[in-house]
């Protein structure tokens, strides 16, 4: 019989800390300590390890993330050998449209933003509402790429991330309701994209659509996206945004497969 394995609650504790790090952008010990409810001498054993290996760095008494994490990132991103040639579609989404662009993939139930542009009339004047960001974690269930993945995934493949994740809501339109998320992935399915008026974040809207491989696996998806003061979803601008994404996908499989 195999043993089940079981989580290591250093380990865990160690990255717990890390990301309490990295979301408060720079934090001290007794920040930490008070934040996990651990005791500070546990706090300054983990902190002095990572420290050592490179994964924490200290300025005066505040920890910050150290670039030792760096290589790990561009490592995990370049191992995807579609991150190239989908990064260059992805700024051309980006300048096409002067909109937000980026390429998302799927990993454990999970999207990840793997590569994120802006367009022309957005430069230097990015919105603060956006989501996105190179590396950036989303649910599937509430982001335009996320629901066009799930809708090219199989019913089993869906409910079984719907289990794991749940369909926690993220603004009152998120979809909460598990038959009402496979009404809308059927209607994903017919139009061949999905749109999201602001189930992610209040006043961001974006269309993505899932790109397959040609055995039908989901490989990732390409979205499009903006604040709502500039982001249309009008069926004329939803429709021409949604062939763009379309279009862009069939050149990349045929550069590709």
């Amino acid at each position: 019989m195999t043993d089940t394995p079981r989580p290591v609650k250093t380990t865990k504790t160690s990255l717990a800390l890390v990301r309490a790090v990295r979301d408060s952008d720079g934090a001290t010990l007794s920040d930490l300590a008070d934040r996990l409810d651990l005791a500070k001498s546990t706090v300054h054993n983990h902190l002095h390890t990572l420290v050592d290996e490179g994964f924490l760095v200290r300025e005066g008494e505040t920890y910050h993330v150290g670039l030792q994490f760096l290589p790990f990132g561009e490592h995990a991103r370049n191992r995807n050998s579609l991150y190239a040639p989908a990064r260059r579609r992805v700024y051309a989404l980006a300048e096409q449209t002067g909109n937000e662009a980026d390429f998302i993939v799927e990993e454990n139930g999970r999207t990840y933003s793997l590569e994120y542009a802006i367009g022309e009339s957005t430069r230097g004047k990015l919105s603060e509402s956006s989501p996105f960001r190179a590396g950036n974690r989303f649910y599937a269930h509430n982001c335009a790429s996320g629901k066009a993945m799930l809708a090219a995934m199989s019913e089993d493949r869906v409910r079984s991330i719907v289990d794991r994740w749940g369909l926690p809501p993220t603004t009152d339109r998120t979809i909460t309701d598990e038959a009402a998320l496979f009404e809308k992935l059927e209607a994903v399915r017919r139009r061949g994209f999905a749109v999201n008026d602001e189930e992610l974040i209040d006043g961001y809207r974006s269309i993505g659509a899932a790109i397959t491989s040609p055995d039908g696996k989901v490989v990732g998806a390409f979205s499009v996206g903006g604040p709502t003061y500039r982001m249309a979803v009008d069926d004329e601008t939803t429709e021409a945004i949604g062939r763009l994404l379309l279009d862009e996908i069939d050149a990349l499989k045929t550069e590709l497969f």
